[in-house]
Parts: structure tokens; C-alpha cells; sequence
């Protein structure tokens, strides 16, 4: 698998006929292209850059020095760092951004940063005058491969996570492959839990969609992984690329979750119970990582699956520095009540996906309810 050279703009979309189309881009320093891209789409005269404190301030200037190059006017709106920027007063106040500048339905939002960022940006754009344009440049390899494609916008409730939101597809997504040098290493394996994740799904992908893998199936790329990644990893931008395509294709098959798109939400489950219940100290794909483990040992425990494949993956993710069995910290009772109020939820029972058979193949239908899911919750800590 070969970098991407220098400079290569590779441009990846879904097929004109898809129900919801929409761009992504990949090259190195495309932060300093942006004003050119909307350009490109034909946006209107202003464009509000949303960012975090964290996100570094020359980042920020190249995008909007980019910008106003161009003649577009340049608003920009700083939200808390973390998962406290997913909230409905951080809503209202890019709402009351959007009003103070009289921003119009051609106007464009642009969020710069994790996928938080990109959640919230995204949810206002999708909301304000019923849907203005917006582009991500998500900077975490987590958004980057996963939380800035598809259209997946929303915020945080006080029982759970994305639990208010919408579909709305960004114009463009910008992935600048330079800013991964810059992440801490926990922030860079977080990444991989998602990455993983496409592993793990991928056959059921192949079979259902467009998409057509490369040389080698991702999971066969990860194995070969002898310790974490790293940022200058030759494989990384392939890699990114490919969990892209992936995902493009199962959004233009399915963009509304009506039933493919599920098979997405594997490890998810449980991985959003953990963040909720650690209070967000636990990242999104270090819960994911564990929430996959899980499915692997639930699976394995239904007989859908040999037990090969969970030691496989607790190894893989051992070795990328991602955790594999549930903190002490956390009580199995509160994961439970968690799981109960997500989105997936059927009155006492839960829609899982869970694999089946061989490593990337996955049912989205499985249902489970509150007694199983505490028995397998108690095995998997036991199991630890």
C-alpha cells in the first residue's frame, strides 16, 4: 500500500444516482485549498469557520486566509473542547452566530476539528434556515475515516449520546493527511478502534455494495500491524481511503439506516454506554474497541462464530494500545441502563450487530434483551 504522493488531490464520491451525494477529498495541506474547494461549489458570500480552543490557531489561519482569498467573508466561532461542545447551548450559540451574521441558505458552514466538531457544526447547518451548505475538515484520525462521512450530524442529551440529530450531507470533506502528525498517540489509537472496526465488517460490505477492496482485506492489513501505529505509518492514507470508500458506499446504499447502514454501529452499543458512563473520559474508539470485543465474545457464546477470531481481535487491539475488557471503574449495572436508552432500543430488547461466521461478515438484526445483555455483560467481565 503506497502513500499518497505529495500534492494528489485523490477525490473520492458517491455515484451520481446515490440519494445523497457528497465529496471527500484526501492530500496533504488541503486546509490551505479550502477557499478554492468552495469555490468549486459554487458557495455563497460568507462562511463561518467552527473550531475548539485546541485545534492549533495557524490551522485555522491557513483555512481562513484560504477563504477570504477567494472573496468570501470569514466568520469564525470557537466551541469548548471535548464532548461538552455537544450540547444544546453550544446549538443555540451557533444558531444565534448564524442569525448575528444573516447567513442565507447558500452561505456555508465549515468545521474544523475532531468529530465533535463536526457533529455539532454539522447539526446547526443541517437546522439553521432548515439547511444551509457545510464542508468538514475533520483533523482526528477518528473523524477523519468514520465521524465526518455519511452526514451524521447531532448532539448530546443528558441519558445518552447522539441522541438529537439529523442527516445532513457536508458539500465536501476535507482530509488533510498532514495534521495526523500533530495528534497525541491516545488520539491516534482511538482512530484505530473505528479502523478496526471496518475490519470487521468489511466482507458484509463487499457483498452488499459497489465497494471493491484492495490488494489485501483490512483486517489482513491490521494483523500484520507488530505495534501501534504511527502517523508516518506508509500504509495510514490507504488505510483511511479505504474505510472512505467503504463507508461511501454503504451511505449511498443506505442513507437513512433503513438497514445496511447498521452494520456500522458494530461495537457501538456498548461503546457509547462506556463513554456515557465514564463521564467522555473514555474516548470514542477506545469504547468502540472494547464494544467489539464484547460483540466478538457474544457471538461466540451464541455460536455464531469460533473463539479464534476474539483472541485474534483482543491481540490486534493489544498491540495498537486499545483497551479489550470493560474498567474496573465501570459498573456493569450502569453500562446496562445505558445500553437500554440507545437509539437501538426496542421496549426491553435491543437491536445488535453482532458477526457471523468468519472475521467481516456481521447480522444487523440480532435482537437481545435486558437479561441477556447483563448475563453477557457478567461474562465478558469475568472473561477479562
Amino acid at each position: 500500500m503506497k502513500r499518497i504522493p505529495p500534492g494528489r488531490v485523490v477525490s473520492l464520491g458517491m455515484k451520481s444516482n446515490a440519494p445523497l451525494r457528497s465529496r471527500v477529498d484526501i492530500c496533504e495541506g488541503l486546509r490551505e485549498r479550502c477557499g478554492d474547494v468552495l469555490k468549486q461549489i459554487g458557495a455563497g458570500k460568507k462562511v463561518l469557520v467552527v473550531s475548539q480552543a485546541s485545534i492549533p490557531s495557524q490551522w485555522i489561519s491557513d483555512a481562513s486566509n484560504s477563504i477570504t482569498d477567494e472573496g468570501f467573508e470569514v466568520f469564525t466561532h470557537t466551541l469548548p473542547d471535548g464532548e461538552e461542545c455537544k450540547s444544546t447551548e453550544e446549538l443555540m450559540s451557533l444558531w444565534s452566530k448564524l442569525q448575528e451574521a444573516s447567513f442565507e441558505r447558500n452561505d456555508t458552514v465549515l468545521a474544523i476539528g475532531g468529530g465533535a466538531v463536526t457533529d455539532v457544526a454539522g447539526f446547526a447547518a443541517a437546522t439553521y434556515l432548515r439547511g444551509i451548505r457545510s464542508v468538514l475538515m475533520p483533523t482526528t484520525l477518528l473523524a477523519q475515516v468514520d465521524a465526518a462521512i455519511g452526514g451524521k450530524t447531532g448532539i448530546n442529551l443528558s441519558a445518552g449520546k447522539n441522541l438529537a440529530g439529523a442527516i445532513h450531507m457536508p458539500e465536501v470533506v476535507l482530509i488533510d493527511s498532514d495534521v495526523l502528525a500533530t495528534l497525541p498517540e491516545r488520539d491516534l489509537q482511538s482512530g484505530m478502534g473505528e479502523i478496526v472496526k471496518y475490519a470487521y465488517i468489511e466482507r458484509t460490505i463487499i457483498e452488499s455494495t459497489e465497494y471493491k477492496p484492495g490488494p489485501k482485506l483490512l483486517i489482513d492489513v491490521l494483523k500484520s500491524f507488530k505495534s501501534a501505529v504511527k502517523a508516518d505509518d506508509p500504509s495510514i492514507t490507504s488505510i483511511i481511503t479505504s474505510c472512505v470508500r467503504m463507508k461511501l458506499a454503504v451511505v449511498a446504499a443506505d442513507p437513512h439506516e433503513k438497514r445496511l447502514r447498521r452494520c456500522l454501529n458494530l461495537g457501538h452499543t456498548l461503546g457509547h454506554a462506556i463513554e456515557k458512563v465514564s463521564d467522555y473520559s473514555i474516548t470514542h474508539g477506545e469504547g468502540v474497541s472494547i464494544g467489539t470485543v464484547f460483540a466478538l465474545q457474544l457471538a461466540i457464546s451464541m455460536g455464531r462464530m469460533d473463539a479464534e477470531h476474539e483472541r485474534t481481535a483482543r491481540a490486534m487491539l493489544s498491540r495498537m494500545h486499545l483497551p479489550v475488557v470493560l474498567p474496573d471503574e465501570l459498573p456493569v449495572e450502569q453500562l446496562l441502563v445505558a445500553m437500554m436508552k440507545d437509539k437501538k432500543r426496542q421496549g426491553s430488547s435491543i437491536k445488535f450487530v453482532l458477526p457471523n461466521g468468519e472475521a467481516g461478515l456481521v447480522d444487523i438484526d440480532c435482537v437481545i434483551d435486558a437479561d441477556q445483555l447483563m448475563s453477557a455483560l457478567e461474562d465478558f467481565v469475568a472473561h477479562a
